[in-house]
């Protein structure tokens, strides 16, 4: 049995020191030439209120 890794961004595989990191797409099968500056985490949290502040 195989393992497929599923499509999305990965670091890139091709990436130099010399730049600011970079993920690649990968399609499930292959790298594609899409690439992008790394995204910073995702912030987990509450949802934010309204704007305002509590009713009053």
């Amino acid at each position: 049995m195989t393992q497929e890794t599923p499509p999305g961004w990965y670091p890139d595989p091709g990436q130099t020191s010399d730049g600011p990191a970079t993920e690649r797409w990968w399609d499930g099968k292959t790298w594609t030439d899409r690439v992008r500056p790394v995204q910073p985490p995702a912030t987990w949290g509450p949802p934010a209120g309204p704007a305002g502040g509590a009713p009053g």
